[in-house]
């Protein structure tokens, strides 16, 4: 294939080339065509206690005073690993239910405890072989939204949200781990 027919053959083959190279193989969705994870809604009841084991186990533990009054505390299982557990935790209610105050318990010089609006608070805190925690106040009954994220220090992979880490009690017993990480705690009573 010499001449016009080998240059209209290679034509040809550059035009297809080009027109392939073209294409995107494979659009992706728009933001607005993606679903956002479900939170699920559970029950929590006022003046219920859920009891961690410093040191013996990871876990986040949410209670329920009555009254608007919260309490989150961390725990971790430092006395069996030997390492610390290094948690990432968000509250937040709606707009109709500004946090009112909070505050920090056994925190360390470590730990951070800060209102990132009115209507959340965050905590970093290091937990080791002691429980760290903070109380905050709103709206009596208000549903009140918490994620937790712990790091994986053993294996170095980065943050887990892992719900079995979430404890709460409701419906007359406590629960250890939650169906979704964040999950939505509505009081049965104000």
């Amino acid at each position: 294939m010499n001449g016009l027919g080998g240059r209209v053959a290679r034509v040809v083959a550059l035009a297809a080339a080009g027109l392939w190279a073209c294409v995107e193989p494979e659009a992706q969705p728009d933001a607005d065509d993606l679903e956002a994870p479900s939170v699920e809604e559970l029950r929590i009841d006022s003046g219920g206690q859920v009891q961690l084991s410093p040191g013996e186990g990871i876990g986040v533990a949410v209670e329920y005073a009555g009254e608007g009054r919260w309490s989150v505390e961390t725990s971790c299982d430092t006395t069996l690993t030997a390492l610390t557990c290094a948690y990432d935790l968000l509250v937040s209610t709606d707009e109709l239910s500004p946090i009112a105050g909070y505050e920090g318990v056994a925190l360390e010089e470590d730990d951070g405890l800060v209102a990132l609006d009115a209507f959340a608070v965050s905590g970093e805190f290091l937990t080791g072989d002691d429980a760290d925690g903070f109380g905050f106040t709103t709206s009596p009954g208000a549903t009140v939204r918490v994620s937790a994220l712990v790091y994986d220090l053993e294996t170095g992979w980065g943050w887990s949200d892992d719900p079995r880490i979430l404890s709460w009690f409701g419906n007359g017993g406590v629960h250890r781990g939650a169906p979704t990480n964040p999950v939505d705690l509505a009081p049965d009573r104000p």
